[in-house]
């Protein structure tokens, strides 16, 4: 079990090509778990990077504990809680191998996330069945504040990401419908290309896909 007010949080937690690596390992434990529910679960939280309707603290800190105890929950909320534990987690992994002491880990976020997508993607297989059900997602019941266009709208965004591996092209696409960092994305992909010349970084994001879960 994480205790959520325990943890101090850097904001470069994973990103939405990785959450989904880790949530298919996860489901690949539980088939009994509802696949398409959970990965529209554990990709929601982070819609607040296309709204002002809430902020971090109401997606993100509204759990006093956290663990893998999720049988008991309906399968989109199983997913959501998944993604914040993977957040907690992630940075446990990063701590333990003092990630955060190497040189350009603490470039501007989300610079170390969308290295990790990169390092990550080609471990999912069904990336075209996933943006098909971003692209058409069912009703979804959630208590977030939040309208079903903007989630639409994020599901939208995040589908688009996903067609292929992130690249240069891909990942401007990407920031620069994050109003927040539209501003920031020359010098965040610069980021990027310099943190992955770092091998010891980048081989500690390949050791969060393996020490996860």
């Amino acid at each position: 079990m994480l205790c959520v007010p325990c943890y101090v949080f850097h904001e470069n937690l994973a990103s939405q090509i990785a959450h989904v690596v880790y949530a298919k390992k996860y489901l690949d434990r539980h088939p009994a778990m509802n696949a398409d529910l959970f990965l529209l679960g554990t990709l929601l939280p982070d819609v607040r990077r296309v709204t002002d309707e809430v902020k971090r603290k109401d997606t993100h800190i509204i759990y006093k504990e956290l663990d893998l105890e999720l049988k008991d929950l309906s399968p989109f909320e199983a997913g959501y809680r998944f993604h914040l534990w993977c957040d907690m987690r992630r940075e446990e992994i990063l701590n333990k191998y003092d990630f955060y002491s190497l040189k350009r880990t603490n470039a501007i976020d989300p610079t170390a996330k969308l290295v990790e997508d990169e390092l990550v993607y080609d471990k999912y297989k069904n990336w075209e069945k996933l943006r098909w059900l971003l692209n058409n997602p069912p009703e979804i019941k959630t208590e977030l504040p939040v309208s079903r266009e903007t989630i639409e709208r994020w599901y939208s965004i995040i589908a688009k990401y996903f067609e292929k591996k992130p690249d240069d092209k891909t990942i401007k696409a990407f920031l620069f419908k994050q109003r927040k960092l539209r501003g920031q994305t020359d010098e965040i992909i610069d980021g990027v290309k310099k943190l992955k010349e770092n091998k010891k970084a980048t081989d500690i994001l390949k050791r969060v896909c393996e020490e996860i879960i």
